[in-house]
């Protein structure tokens, strides 16, 4: 029985090991096509809103990573998540959600930094 419990155990693991870059793959791109929607209705409704996130995004990022490269952060999303709300509070920008700016954060980080090892998603057309 335990021999049985052992197979199963290294098959799951040998399976999980094939599986996980496919499921990665396929959750940037749900994310990617997630954040063109939520960017899309957000440009229609507040264009100079969605001007607002996009730079505070983009200044977040790449200030999360030149920060985490040099080791003064633990958690670059974290940080990337702070900068970026208190850009757009600061500017009077208030009112994002944080899913939207979470997300626009995910998709900004894999059209700055893609990884290697997933399959490259199309970035955002207004990035």
């Amino acid at each position: 029985m335990a021999e049985i419990v052992d197979f199963l155990q290294a098959f799951l693991q040998e399976l999980l090991v094939l599986i996980a870059p496919i499921l990665a793959g396929f959750v940037a791109a749900a994310l990617t096509a997630l954040t063109k929607k939520w960017l899309a209705e957000l440009e229609a409704s507040k264009p100079k809103l969605a001007d607002a996130l996009k730079l505070a995004v983009s200044l977040a990022v790449q200030a999360a990573e030149q920060a985490g490269a040099s080791g003064l952060i633990g958690d670059k999303k974290d940080y990337a998540m702070a900068i970026a709300q208190k850009f757009l509070d600061d500017n009077g920008w208030d009112e994002i959600d944080l899913e939207v700016l979470s997300a626009a954060i995910e998709a900004e980080v894999n059209r700055l930094y893609p990884n290697d090892g997933a399959e490259r998603v199309e970035p955002l057309s207004a990035w």
